[in-house]
């Protein structure tokens, strides 16, 4: 039998992201982690370009190509084009050819509705797996920041992604209080972008707004002189132009997505038993996502909220890991997942 023939294909764990689909195995080894990103010729309907390939196009597409995202906050806005994204990045993670499918473990936002949760387990069906698990997001960061989650035990997780910010204490293998926001890098970019055009009447694209967000963005006062120049179209000539920013100008698009991340862990700790809420204190929280990296925020949050608080090793992959992990947790059948879709 060649080497590239297998009766079963393994089993993955996927977290579907806004921004970026992460696809792990059993011991959590990263096999796929790509932006959320397609292009497709709107002549003909023919999938032209998946990941990373598809969002290096993002503003550069002539009218017949688009590329666009097709999650947005965390839940499917395109379905079709969604099923064509994963099924790409599925037969990359399963390379050769199998007998029989994959069975697929995959995220999802505590606040997803059951229809919006059936989208997600129909969409994974048709892309190419014979069995699907969904599982809350925190639930699998906490299994990727190396949590035991069956120890009856709270922690405080707080993800920050391109469309949410989600809460969560758990302890038990579940979720004992939760709260999630529809807030995160993604409104943070426009924040950039509406500054630049009011204050300069400048055009710019997702792309620099992106690059000005995770390279010059800054919390720290000591890093509000931080400058870079960027390009862009100039609204009134129209011609190509040239400003500078600093992360001080830039401060008033960041300071919402702190707000909304401070409010979103005081009403979990609201909720929070006596006994968790004295844990947390002791323990602190963790803060991963693609959001926790910006300079300075971790520090403004233990400053605001008084409980100490770290940011994950690997904060942009510790879903896409935990959810990998959490394969062999739901095949010895612990609690941990919201509901199974028998095989089809």
């Amino acid at each position: 039998m060649p080497s590239f023939f297998k009766i079963f294909a393994r089993d993955l764990g996927i977290d579907l992201g806004t921004a970026n689909t992460v696809i792990s195995d059993i011991n959590g080894n990263v096999l796929i982690n790509e932006p959320s990103v397609v292009a497709i010729d709107l002549t003909t309907y023919e999938l032209l370009a998946v990941g990373i390939e598809a969002k290096n196009m993002l503003g550069k597409t002539p009218e017949n190509i688009m590329a666009v995202r097709p999650l947005e906050n965390g839940a499917i806005a395109d379905f079709e084009l969604t099923r064509a994204m994963l099924s790409y990045f599925i037969k990359k993670a399963v390379k050769g050819f199998t007998l029989i499918q994959p069975r697929a473990v995959v995220t999802v936002p505590s606040f997803l509705t059951d229809i919006e949760r059936r989208a997600v387990e129909d969409v994974v069906i048709y892309a190419g797996c014979r069995d699907v698990v969904l599982v809350e997001e925190n639930i699998a960061s906490a299994l990727g920041i190396g949590y035991d989650i069956n120890k009856p035990q709270g922690n405080l997780i707080v993800n920050i992604g391109a469309g949410t910010i989600q809460t969560s204490i758990v302890s038990l293998a579940g979720v004992v209080a939760s709260d999630a926001v529809k807030y995160g890098g993604d409104n943070v970019d426009r924040n950039i972008r509406n500054y630049v055009k009011k204050t300069y009447n400048f055009l710019v694209g997702n792309t620099t707004c992106e690059y000005l967000k995770n390279n010059i963005c800054s919390l720290k006062t000591e890093n509000q002189s931080r400058k870079a120049s960027i390009s862009g179209k100039d609204l009134i000539t129209g011609m190509p132009k040239v400003v500078e920013v600093s992360a001080a100008d830039l401060l008033d698009c960041v300071m919402p997505l702190v707000n909304e991340t401070l409010s979103s862990i005081r009403t979990v700790l609201e909720k929070t038993p006596p006994e968790i809420s004295g844990e947390v204190v002791l323990n602190g929280m963790v803060i991963c996502g693609g959001l926790a990296n910006l300079e300075g925020f971790a520090e403004t949050i233990r400053e605001n909220i008084l409980i100490e608080t770290k940011v994950s090793e690997n904060p942009i992959d510790v879903t896409g890991i935990g959810i990998g992990k959490a394969i062999e947790i739901i095949t010895k059948k612990r609690k941990l997942f919201i509901r199974k879709k028998n095989e089809q």
